[in-house]
């Protein structure tokens, strides 16, 4: 019989808490604790199938998507400097740091909750049939909706967690590309390309939503460059298991 995969210490702390969509479930303790009360232990495999092409697939609409985005504030005469400059400040305001809710960036991200929301109901008030884009999606669409959907309320509580840990005072013990807050914002601005994925591929589905969907593509831009001023460390951060080697 084939040895158990090893465990993998803390992969579970920094993951995006999906996890049909995991390479990793067979060595996250968190997963095989949960996994232990639904299914057996025979059906846990069958959770690492889906998992290469798709997030492939995903890694190059990020790449048309940045693009897309490019090509907008090109279109409006914005450029790259202007675009750098919307952004928040990277020091944290007094008024901040009693409430990390209150800060810009987990207000965008609440924001962008809403626009979602407001974006399928459009949708479906456009549509020639009784069907909820939601629950009917056409085929080429499944994917990415279940993206959008998966990350639309991850991102906000995230950011906060992001923003409290960087107000700890456990947070100034150590550097901080090694602080739970930096891997946190990690995991979110993950969530933030992955979610501009998506939004890439339904732009040229919906032309009577252009807009909307323009607006949320520079929406969603916008609050990724303010976290990376906010976490200038998170991109390096590595996480275990998902960004460090392991046997």
């Amino acid at each position: 019989m084939a040895a158990e995969p090893k465990l993998i210490p803390g992969i579970s702390n920094y993951c995006d808490r999906w996890c049909e969509r995991c390479a990793f479930t067979l060595r996250c303790r968190e997963f095989r604790l949960e996994a232990e009360e639904t299914v057996s232990g025979d059906a846990l495999p069958n959770f690492d199938a889906l998992n290469l092409p798709f997030w492939q697939e995903m890694g190059e609409a990020l790449v048309q998507a940045m693009r897309l985005v490019r090509q907008i504030a090109a279109k409006e005469g914005i450029d790259s400097d202007e675009l750098r400059e919307e952004t928040v400040l990277s020091e944290l305001p007094e008024s901040f740091q009693h409430d990390a809710r209150e800060h810009p960036c987990a207000i965008a991200a609440l924001l962008y909750a809403g626009m979602v929301n407001e974006w399928f109901a459009t949708a479906d008030e456009l549509s020639e049939t009784n069907k909820s884009l939601l629950t009917n999606p056409p085929r080429v669409l499944e994917e990415p909706i279940q993206v959008i959907r998966h990350y639309q309320y991850f991102i906000y509580p995230k950011i906060v967690r992001a923003v409290e840990g960087r107000l700890s005072k456990h947070a100034a013990a150590g550097t901080e590309m090694d602080t739970d807050a930096c891997g946190t914002a990690k995991v979110t601005l993950i969530a933030i390309d992955r979610s501009l994925a998506a939004w890439s591929m339904l732009y040229s589905e919906y032309p009577a939503l252009e807009d909307n969907t323009l607006s949320i593509l520079l929406h969603l831009d916008r609050l990724l460059r303010s976290l990376e001023l906010v976490f200038p460390a998170a991109r390096a951060f590595l996480r275990p298991g998902f960004d460090t080697p392991h046997s």
